[in-house]
Formats: structure tokens, sequence, C-alpha cells
């Protein structure tokens, strides 16, 4: 599967995601990476189910009493996928969709350029600032 198919998924997003109502007790699953997140202090007891996990995360989710799954474990202990919660990460947080868009340089674009280098002569003249000339 490609990679940005595989969106990585913080603790954060995932401890938010799993205290909807219907969802406690449920086995989370997510095809792609589980992250930590240090602005999260406390975690609660989560059941996971996930390609990849960092060893932090892995660390504080085992240490809260939560327990870590593979695939293959998942579809031994429910081969229907009962009690799951499917989950996926932000699908634009990938780089590069900061230079889809509008094209950059047109008025009211936000959209970063591919440049060489970000020196005085690369797209920093005309159009690009009000001391020069006009900006779009």
């Amino acid at each position: 599967m490609s990679r940005s198919n595989r969106q990585p998924m913080s603790i954060a997003r995932l401890i938010r995601k799993m205290k909807l109502e219907g969802r406690e007790g449920k086995t989370a699953v997510i095809v792609g990476s589980v992250t930590d997140d240090l602005r999260v202090f406390d975690i609660p007891k989560l059941k996971i189910c996930a390609l990849h996990v960092t060893d932090r995360a892995r660390s504080r989710i085992l240490k809260a009493g939560g327990e870590i799954l593979t695939f293959d474990q998942l579809a031994l202990k429910a081969p229907k996928g009962q009690n799951t919660v499917l989950l996926q990460g932000c699908r634009k947080s990938r780089k590069v969709f900061r230079h889809f868009g509008k094209a950059p340089g047109t008025p009211h674009a936000r959209t970063k350029p591919y440049v060489r280098s970000k020196g005085r002569k690369f797209e920093k003249a005309r159009g690009a600032r009000k001391s020069r000339g006009y900006k779009n």
C-alpha cells in the first residue's frame, strides 16, 4: 500500500476518537503508524491494532495497561471485525500538499512554490513584496 494511504496518527487524536460514545472497550484499527504526542500527559487504557507503533508510543500505551496487536493477531481474535473501530490519520498531513492548489504568485494564493533556493533572486522580486513595485 502506498505511503499516502498509510497516514500516521498521533496518540492524542487516537484518544480523542476513542472517547466518542459507543467506542469504549473496542479495538482501534489503524492502517499506518501510531506516533507519540508529548502534549498528552495521561493516556487511558487502549486496545490498538496498527501496522507500526513508535517505541515511545508503544511504551506509554503498555504502561497505561493497554494492548497492542498486529493485524494477524487481530484476524485470529476478531475474524469478522467485531468490536473494532477503523481509524485513519489526516489525509493532507504530508508536506507535498503545501504545494497543491492555486498557482504560486497569483493573487490570494497561499501555495508554496518549488524553488531552487530561498535567496534574494528567487521568487522575492516584483509581485511578491510590496516594496518591489506591487504585491499580488
